[in-house]
């Protein structure tokens, strides 16, 4: 028996040694992958000394005697801090991602190299002007200069393969990486038509009902002249359930304490570690440039130069197709796609394209709805004449409205909106991108042309105002189909009239607001319910006492959760059956119709005999509610914290869910708000807990009165690398509402305080 123990003991032990042994090994590895961030460097390619000065946030803020140097250092500062982001979004797009991370990305793989994103990744780079291809070539030298000193990120050491040298293809890659995540139509698609055979034309038309005109538009009617279009947008093609989005507003000096005009956004994206952006302050020849960036370009996408700022959301408009078509009946040609698969043999496809579009493989796309067809994808993400990175330069470079709009022309996806600032006082809104125009057959006639898109210079009602809220008023001249918020639109504009002037504190307190207006609207509907269990009528009765405000410390936003989550079953579950998890959303239109529009044959459960009214629904989802919350939260309501439950999971690309891993590289933090809140954090209705996986992934107020005021925030922080001070730094400053200065007043010879200096040479 002795031995036995013995036995064990000794293998512990070398289990343990072992573990010593690889722990001592990998943090020897992620110490030699930190980036070097003072001091001076000698590498090739440079034509004089460029300094990167990293503040105490790590923005650095280069300084350099050519373009070329300065976006050379950007790129030699992104391969230092995201080189392993930037490796996983080029791999996305080119479809090789299952060469690193196995089996698992498979699929992945697949459907981007079907839809062809490698090919228009290419085709970027060729349609760059001579002034943009300058800044990607010396960007792509940057990057590579950092690649040849080896170890770039920890993650190469986990995973054990070698990152590969930079390309231009890679850098236009980002941009279809953005595209690809911000096009809207082609999920909807596939939905409307499964829906066809769960439920008849009525109640399709209601559980995806179009933009309703009690909830306010960006552009108003006297932003333009004529009658409304006709039709001004196509039965069942818009859309309500926008979970996320983004939040854009800019106001004159007539409403501003400055006099001058303010202009706030916060983008909202799916939330990763490390983030989407990354802030830069570029001091170029010609002027200054400060915002954000994305890792793997060398532009700032959205942020402003000296006079001027603008910021982004998107449009929503759908600009995607799937058209069902004969097998045989439109002209194909063939390609072969291999892909490599860690650990496993490579898989080879044969991919079929039409002119309109590829046709998409049922192995790998769920068209089985469409029945016996060919399914053709026809996207504007997949046009191949697309100029972004060119209009992101020319972008950079105006100094006017009219230069900022017609740096838009050539722009293909993803179509946003896009509101300005200058210091001589304007303000606008314009679109840029592709809007298809659709044939009765569903092919595409063409496209709005460049000049007739959505756009306004100095509005009369000085604001222009987006919340994903539906673009176009009735009287624009061209149908605008697509997928639009209801209700930070409504709560954008309800707080900007509170007062007379804004400053850039009362646009901070606008972005960080956590009041629902769905909720607040649902609050009478709530009180009149009939619970059935005394659980119930407490809830009925806290909500009913409920102001809406969706605090991390409060209660009542994890009550209403659960009981808007008990809800969508309470409503539609019955009439999809088995179905019901597939559609399950938060529908946000649809809910109000039922509960307020007469639309209340859906609160009927038709698994029983008799009639069943909203009121009688809506109780039976709070008592469900409350059974589930006792379950998981004990007795006491006023227990439950809305925050505990409810976080911002910044998830890894490739070691969220990971055991040890998942430790080191997910960042996770409380928040308020839902998906319905200006300040979003969206979770899914479908899962079985609150994670927020969407939210603001960034914030800025641009004050035109002087610019060095304007203030930023992101998260979870600048760096890449999980040991370094600056990977999650800056998460609970982004959730408690903070924010930054990135001036332009100073040199790299008075840089601030906390500031650390990176000299690099020519040489290497």
């Amino acid at each position: 028996m002795k031995w036995l123990v013995r036995g064990f003991v000794a293998v512990v032990g070398l289990v343990v040694l072992l573990a010593i042994a690889g722990t001592s090994w990998m943090v020897w590895r992620f110490h030699d992958t930190k980036p070097q961030v003072s001091g001076s460097v000698s590498v090739a390619g440079l034509d004089a000394d460029v300094s990167v000065i990293r503040d105490q946030y790590g923005v650095p803020h280069i300084f350099g005697e050519s373009e070329a140097d300065i976006f050379y250092a950007l790129g030699y500062a992104h391969a230092q801090d995201r080189f392993f982001q930037m490796d996983m979004m080029r791999r996305y797009v080119h479809g090789r991602l299952a060469e690193v991370l196995g089996e698992r990305a498979i699929n992945v793989d697949a459907r981007n190299r079907i839809r062809g994103y490698p090919h228009v990744a290419t085709a970027a780079v060729d349609n760059l002007s001579a002034e943009a291809r300058a800044a990607v070539d010396a960007y792509t030298a940057g990057v590579n200069a950092r690649l040849a000193q080896g170890a770039p990120s920890p993650e190469y050491a986990i995973l054990r393969f070698e990152p590969e040298a930079w390309r231009p293809e890679d850098s236009t890659a980002v941009v279809v990486y953005m595209a690809d995540s911000l096009a809207a139509g082609e999920y909807e698609e596939m939905n409307r038509r499964r829906l066809e055979g769960l439920l008849n034309a009525e109640q399709i038309a209601q559980f995806l009902p179009t933009f309703p005109d009690w909830a306010p538009t960006m552009l108003q009617a006297e932003d333009f002249d004529g009658p409304p279009a006709d039709p001004p947008m196509p039965d069942g093609e818009a859309q309500d359930d926008v979970n996320g989005g983004s939040n854009a507003w800019v106001q004159s000096g007539e409403y501003t304490a400055s006099g001058q005009p303010l202009l706030a956004n916060d983008p909202h994206l799916g939330l990763s570690a490390p983030g989407i952006w990354y802030y830069a302050h570029l001091a170029l020849p010609d002027g200054h440039v400060v915002g954000a960036t994305v890792a793997g370009a060398p532009l700032v996408v959205l942020g402003r130069n000296d006079v001027s700022a603008w910021g982004f959301t998107n449009t929503g408009f759908d600009v995607i197709d799937l058209r069902p078509v004969a097998r045989g009946s439109m002209a194909t040609t063939e390609r072969l796609e291999v892909i490599e698969i860690a650990g496993g043999e490579p898989l080879e496809i044969i991919v079929r394209d039409t002119q309109d579009g590829p046709v998409l493989d049922p192995d790998y796309f769920d068209v089985k709805a469409y029945g016996d067809v060919d399914v053709v994808l026809m996207s504007t993400a997949l046009n191949r004449s697309n100029d972004v990175a060119d209009v992101s330069y020319r972008i950079m470079k105006s100094r006017s409205w009219a230069e900022f709009v017609e740096a838009g022309r050539g722009y293909t996806a993803p179509m946003q909106n896009m509101h300005y600032a200058n210091v001589d006082g304007t303000i606008g809104y314009t679109t840029a991108g592709l809007v298809p125009l659709r044939a009765e057959d569903g092919s595409w006639s063409g496209y709005i042309p460049y000049d007739e898109l959505p756009r306004v210079e100095n509005p009369v009602s000085g604001r222009v105002a987006s919340g994903n809220n539906r673009v176009t008023p009735d009287n624009y001249p061209y149908p605008t189909p697509g997928e639009f918020a209801i209700y930070r639109g409504i709560r954008i504009d309800e707080l900007l009239n509170t007062a007379e002037r804004h400053d850039i504190g009362s646009y901070h307190d606008v972005q960080m607001d956590v009041t629902s207006a769905q909720a607040q609207s649902l609050i009478a509907i709530i009180a009149r319910s009939e619970p059935q269990t005394e659980a119930g009528l407490d809830a009925r009765d806290r909500l009913a006492a409920w102001d809406g405000e969706m605090g991390m410390d409060r209660s009542e936003p994890l009550l209403y959760a659960l009981w808007y989550r008990a809800l969508a079953k309470s409503i539609y579950g019955d009439e999809l059956g088995d179905n019901f998890r597939r559609f399950v959303g938060n529908r946000r239109g649809f809910i109000h119709n039922v509960l307020m529009e007469g639309q209340s044959a859906w609160c009927d459960d038709v698994a029983t005999a008799q009639t069943e009214t909203c009121d009688q629904a809506v109780g039976a989802a709070l008592d469900a509610a409350m059974m589930r919350g006792v379950q998981r939260y004990g007795d006491n309501v006023d227990d439950w914290v809305w925050g505990e439950e409810h976080q911002a999971v910044f998830d890894h690309p490739a070691f969220t869910g990971l055991p040890i891993l998942d430790d080191i590289f997910t960042v996770r933090q409380p928040v308020g708000g839902d998906g319905s809140t200006l300040n979003v954090a969206v979770y899914s209705i479908r899962a079985d807990d609150f994670d927020v996986f969407h939210g603001p992934s960034l914030r800025a107020v641009y004050d035109l009165s002087d610019l060095d005021r304007s203030r930023y925030m992101h998260a979870p922080g600048q760096s890449g690398h999980p040991w370094s001070p600056h990977y999650r730094d800056l998460a609970p400053m982004w959730a408690a509402g903070e924010s930054f200065e990135l001036r332009t007043d100073w040199t790299p010879d008075d840089a601030p305080d906390g500031a650390t200096i990176l000299v690099l040479r020519p040489g290497g």
